[in-house]
């Protein structure tokens, strides 16, 4: 019994090994194609072309997005440029009216401490309050002649991704 199923596996693999190259050099006879219909499109849920259409929309919206991204940066780095070329511009007048309201407050003290009536207190107080007025004239005229500060450009705004729809639940019979 085991002699025949050994003898069975050699023919069965010998046919298989040399029916297959046969068959590769046999002719083939030509078959002749039955038409059938060409399987026509699944129709698309108009939720799903709304979809479809958002969803390249959006990848128009990301594609400008990176420009404007780049733009942005590039003027942000120009804008950092400007205001610390404003600040520095800016520092010494600041120092300046810092410096004279401090020459101010130091001449109030020393009349202060000199004064012994009312009228002199009433005069060295006007004293302070008319040099510190007259500087802070001069530091609006020399920040306003610097020009206006320069404006931080706005970051544009990331587009929203089209949320993807839910098939709708089929009925089960």
């Amino acid at each position: 019994m085991k002699s025949t199923k050994t003898v069975m596996a050699v023919v069965l693999t010998a046919g298989l090994a040399f029916g297959s190259s046969a068959a590769a050099f046999a002719e083939t006879a030509p078959v002749a194609s039955t038409p059938t219909a060409s399987p026509t499109a699944k129709p698309v849920s108009p939720e799903r072309a709304a979809y479809r259409a958002a969803l390249a929309a959006y990848k128009t919206a990301m594609g400008q997005f990176k420009t404007d991204i780049s733009a942005f940066q590039t003027a942000m780095t120009a804008f950092q440029t400007a205001i610390h070329a404003y600040n520095d511009a800016k520092k010494p007048i600041n120092d300046a009216f810092k410096a004279t309201v401090t020459a101010a407050k130091t001449a109030y003290q020393t009349a202060m401490a000199a004064a012994t009536t009312d009228e002199q207190k009433a005069a060295a107080k006007s004293a302070l309050k008319t040099a510190v007025t007259a500087a802070a004239a001069t530091r609006d005229a020399a920040i306003a002649a610097l020009g206006t500060a320069p404006v931080k450009p706005v970051k544009p705004a990331h587009p929203t991704k089209p949320v993807k729809p839910t098939p709708a639940p089929t009925a089960t019979p």
